[in-house]
């Protein structure tokens, strides 16, 4: 359940009233201790799983390119020799 900002705010003043200034300051920064701009959004989020699956994307098709480079590779050193070998 999201909690939006009059809430907040309503929380904050009773925290005040109740523990003071100074220790409804420190509970806060307990509950954001890095400030609430760098709380993750849900479009962060997706931006973020956009960006993974991009990376994962790209990163299969470089592992099967060379998968198939280096299986032709092996394929032709095993079929090369014995078909020059049977030309001559």
């Amino acid at each position: 359940m999201a909690i939006d900002e009059i809430e907040r705010t309503e929380m904050v003043q009773k925290l005040i009233d109740t523990l003071g200034e100074t220790p409804a300051a420190t509970l806060m920064r307990c509950v954001y201790p890095s400030g609430v701009d760098f709380l993750a959004t849900k479009t962060d989020l997706a931006a973020s799983e956009e960006r993974m699956r991009s990376y994962v994307d790209s990163a299969l098709a470089r592992q099967t390119r060379m998968l198939m480079v280096t299986m032709a590779g092996f394929m032709l050193t095993i079929w090369v020799p014995p078909t020059i070998s049977a030309l001559t």
